[in-house]
């Protein structure tokens, strides 16, 4: 399972900087706004330590990681939604993601200008907040025009859809982001291929400067912000990392790109409520990310269509005994090893191995 996240924002806060910590991948960055004008897009492996450990244990030739994909936008402005700036179009490219990333401003600094010369982080992600829900009026107005024209099908589906395309809408129209609305589990079911942007969830990420990394007064006003509105938070000082002087990082006490790479990420996968079970042979130790509440059926479905047709039973190992015992023969010998049916629900770290007839 491939997941997206979308990197959003004003412009020149340091969205493309951040992707480009991320990810690896070289981007351009300048001090001036709509520096991105088409997406960067990039593929990186999810950090899971895990797998090393499993691998080493089993000696396996092949290591296969969880992947995640990020898509860092041009920066929304006030009447992006309706075209004003590069416009909604830049939207469409974060649609399909499961995840947003709002990178928000929380220092000062004279040398990099600030689309509003100030700094307001409150305001700030108040303002994307806006363009969010006015793009997805637009969209959900244009789906409901849509299905009103195939409504004379007589469709009991499409009633269903425009129901909850309509509550939706009002709440919109009220200003409420659709994650807020309490929407049944049918509800949701219906309106998920509509990837409206306020239904994904979101993760603030302020941007913070080597001078303020405590006593920070725009972080704290953000802190309260996310707070109340029981978003996550996470803050990193992009500027410092991307800088040539890698010594100044760990002279201020900074995270290292690889330890904010892996604190999104266990955001992301939390906000999802996604795990990872494995499966380990001497050929391959791989990372299976899921939805929590998974069935060993379904699981064995997700790596092998046969393994689903022929179930039998599944053997699962936790992941601590596993490596307390160095590996399968050791779980075995002390009785940590168990066997389940088609119910079982996965647990994160499982190691599984599917018994089946072909």
């Amino acid at each position: 399972m491939q997941i997206d996240c979308g990197i959003i924002g004003l412009p020149n806060v340091g969205k493309s900087t951040v992707f480009s910590i991320l990810t690896n991948a070289p981007v351009k960055i300048a001090n001036f706004p709509f520096c991105t004008i088409h997406p960067n897009i990039s593929v990186v492996r999810i950090p899971d330590p895990r797998v090393y450990q499993l691998a080493g244990i089993v000696a396996s030739r092949e290591t296969v990681h969880g992947k995640i994909k990020f898509v860092d936008i041009a920066g929304l402005i006030k009447g992006a939604a309706q075209g004003i700036g590069l416009g909604s179009k830049i939207l469409n490219h974060i649609q399909t993601t499961k995840v947003l990333c709002h990178v928000v401003r929380c220092f000062d600094d004279n040398q990099t200008v600030h689309v509003f010369n100030d700094i307001d982080p409150c305001r700030d992600a108040d303002i994307v907040n806006t363009e969010l829900i006015l793009f997805d009026i637009s969209q959900c107005e244009k789906n409901i025009c849509t299905l009103q024209k195939k409504h004379k099908l007589i469709n009991e589906n499409i009633e269903q859809q425009l129901f909850v395309l309509k509550k939706c809408l009002d709440y919109l129209y009220d200003g409420v982001l659709l994650r807020k609305v309490y929407l049944s589990n049918t509800e949701r079911t219906n309106i998920e291929k509509f990837n409206f942007l306020t239904n994904k969830p979101i993760i603030y990420f302020a941007n913070i400067d080597e001078k303020s990394v405590t006593n920070n007064t725009y972080l704290n006003k953000l802190h309260a912000f996310a707070f109340n509105n029981s978003i996550p938070l996470i803050s990193y000082c992009a500027m410092l990392s991307s800088s040539k002087n890698r010594d100044d990082r760990f002279k201020t006490g900074m995270k290292q790109k690889t330890d904010i790479l892996c604190d999104i990420v266990s955001v992301i996968l939390s906000v999802l409520n996604l795990r990872t079970f494995f499966t380990i042979n001497s050929h391959m130790t791989r990372a299976w990310i899921y939805v929590a509440g998974m069935t060993a059926l379904e699981a064995a479905k997700k790596v092998h269509s046969d393994f689903k047709k022929g179930f039998i039973r599944v053997q699962i190992i936790k992941f601590d005994d596993f490596i307390f015992y160095r590996g399968e023969l050791g779980a075995k010998k002390a009785g940590k090893i168990c066997y389940a049916g088609k119910d079982y629900c996965v647990k994160d770290g499982d190691i599984l191995k599917f018994l089946f007839q072909i």
